[in-house]
C-alpha cells in the first residue's frame, strides 16, 4: 500500500513570510487552497492508495476529511519533522510499505506528477524531490515507509542523501519542476499570480485581486 502524508501547520502559523503582502486572513485563504490543490492531485493519482494529513488545526483538519484523506491529530504543533514522523508511524500501523512526503504549499503538483514519483520507487530506498532552489526537500519516497528519518528544514535535501548514503540505500533525485514550486515568499506568489492556472490557489489569487501582479524586476 503506498500512503501519501501531508504536513499541515496551524493557518494562524502559515506562510508568515508572506505578510508583507497578505493579511492575516487572505494568507490564510491561500494556505487553504495550496492544501485543495495538493490534496486533489494526491486523490486523483492512481497509485496513491490512502491519503493522511497531519495537521493540529481543526479547520484544516475539516478540509482534508471533505476530500476523503484521513486526518493524524497532531494535539500541539511539533514542526515539520515531528509531525512527518508521527504521521509515518500511523502509516506503518495502517500496512504502509511506501511512504510519501507531500509538503502542502505546491499549488501546481498533478496526479500524473505524484504517479510518476511513486513508480520510480526502489525495492528498498528512497527518492527525493528538491525545492526550485536545489536546497530543500518537496517531496520525499520511501520504501520501506519507515527508513531514513525526515530531515526537513534548511538544506534538508544534503541531509536526506547523506542518511540515505550512510544506509546504503539506494537513493534517487528526481527533479520535477511542478512539485519543485512551493510557494513561500512574495515573489513567488507574483510569479505564480502571472501565468493562469486550473488550480484552487490561483482561483484564491484572482479573488484577492493578485491575478495582475508580476514578479518584480
Amino acid at each position: 500500500m503506498n500512503v501519501a502524508l501531508v504536513p499541515a501547520k496551524p493557518l494562524s502559523l502559515a506562510k508568515s513570510r508572506l505578510a508583507p503582502l497578505l493579511g492575516d486572513a487572505d494568507r490564510m485563504a491561500i494556505t487553504r487552497a495550496m492544501l485543495e490543490d495538493v490534496l486533489r492531485a494526491l486523490r486523483r493519482a492512481r497509485l496513491v492508495d490512502r491519503v493522511l494529513v497531519v495537521t493540529a488545526d481543526p479547520q484544516l483538519a475539516a478540509q482534508a476529511r471533505a476530500r476523503g484523506a484521513s486526518v493524524v491529530d497532531e494535539g500541539a504543533p511539533r514542526g515539520l519533522n515531528g509531525a512527518v514522523t508521527l504521521a509515518t508511524e500511523v502509516a506503518l500501523d495502517l500496512g504502509a510499505a511506501s511512504v510519501l512526503v507531500v509538503l502542502s504549499d505546491l499549488p501546481l503538483v498533478t496526479a500524473p506528477d505524484v504517479d510518476a514519483l511513486l513508480a520510480r520507487a526502489p525495492e528498498r530506498g528512497v527518492v527525493l524531490v528538491p525545492s526550485k532552489e536545489g536546497t530543500g526537500t518537496n517531496a520525499f519516497l520511501r520504501r520501506p515507509g519507515g527508513i531514513v528519518p525526515p530531515c526537513f528544514g534548511g538544506r534538508s535535501l544534503e541531509r536526506h542523501v547523506s542518511v540515505a548514503e550512510r544506509q546504503r540505500l539506494a537513493c534517487t533525485i528526481a527533479p520535477d519542476a511542478r512539485i519543485a514550486f512551493d510557494l513561500d515568499t512574495p515573489e513567488d506568489l507574483r510569479a505564480f499570480a502571472a501565468t493562469t492556472t486550473a488550480t484552487a490557489t490561483y482561483a484564491e489569487a484572482t479573488r484577492l485581486g493578485l491575478g495582475t501582479l508580476r514578479p518584480s524586476a
